[in-house]
Parts: C-alpha cells; structure tokens; sequence
C-alpha cells in the first residue's frame, strides 16, 4: 500500500455571513452526490452543472468541493505548512472577538485548535473551522489541500501558485 501523495499547496477559504445562509444547503453541494473518485474532466462537468453552486461563496458541504469552484474564492494560497498555518491562526485570532461562546475564546482551547491544524497540515491534511458570531452570524476557515487532495485526489486544481 502505497502512502497518500503530499500535497503541493494548501488554498485558503474564509467566508463570514449570515447563519440561514450558511444552512441553505442547496448553494453548498454540487448537483450529484458523488460517492467515488471520477476524472478530472466530469468534476468540471458535474460543476458546471450547477450554477448555484458554482455562483455561491458558501463553504461546500465537502471541504475538497472548494476546489471546483472559481479561483476567485481563494483568499490565499501556500506551498510550506508553516505559511499556511500562520494564515488560519490570523484569520482565527481576527476572528475570535466576535465569538459567541467563552469556550471558542478561551486561550488554552485556541492554543489546542492551532496545534490540532499545525498536526494536519504536517501530514498534507485539510483544516476546517468554523464558530457561530455574535448576533446571527457564522463564519468558517478552511484549509484546502490541492494537487493532491487526499480526499477527492482527481478533483482538478483551481489554480497552480
């Protein structure tokens, strides 16, 4: 058995909106439920397919579906674990005032979601996150492994650095 290819970069997502957008799921999945891998060529197909979900900025359902959508939604992009690290620790620290809970805010829990990301990029893993903001808020960073993904490995790639 051979080990999973590491991945060459990481894309980085950050959306923040509303919570009944977020919990609109049609916006958040491709037309098809895919249960295996298929080829790069009907992912592009599949995604075309469908407009809204192509259109939304929403996290997908899946993490790896990120990658199908336009290369616009990509908020930064990185090849070393280190910089990509860094990014989702500013954007979670950015974040981290408009937490609903104490518990998301606590210093020792944030400490623990840093070293828990820091652990999965090393071995060419995805990170999601994702907390409930003041008011009715929601807001989610996201990690994307790509080319290759060790979820959806044929899902072709946005955008090369």
């Amino acid at each position: 058995m051979t080990a999973p290819p590491t991945p060459d970069h990481w894309h980085c997502y950050r959306w923040t909106g509303e919570r009944r957008t977020y919990d609109d799921e049609p916006a958040r999945r491709p037309p098809h439920l895919i249960a295996c891998d298929i080829t790069p060529q009907e992912w592009k197909q599949i995604a075309a397919a469908s407009p809204t979900f192509m259109a939304s900025e929403v996290p997908p359902l899946e993490v790896a579906h990120w990658l199908l959508r336009p290369a616009r939604t990509i908020k930064a992009t990185f090849q070393e674990p280190e910089k990509v690290s860094a990014w989702y620790r500013d954007q979670v620290t950015d974040l981290t005032p408009s937490f609903v809970t104490d518990h998301d805010k606590n210093p020792t829990r944030q400490a623990e979601r840093f070293t828990a990301a820091d652990d999965r990029l090393s071995w060419g893993g995805d990170v999601v996150g994702g907390w409930y903001l003041r008011g009715t808020g929601f807001a989610s960073v996201q990690l994307v492994a790509c080319s290759a993904n060790r979820i959806r490995p044929t899902i072709p790639c946005p955008i090369f650095p």
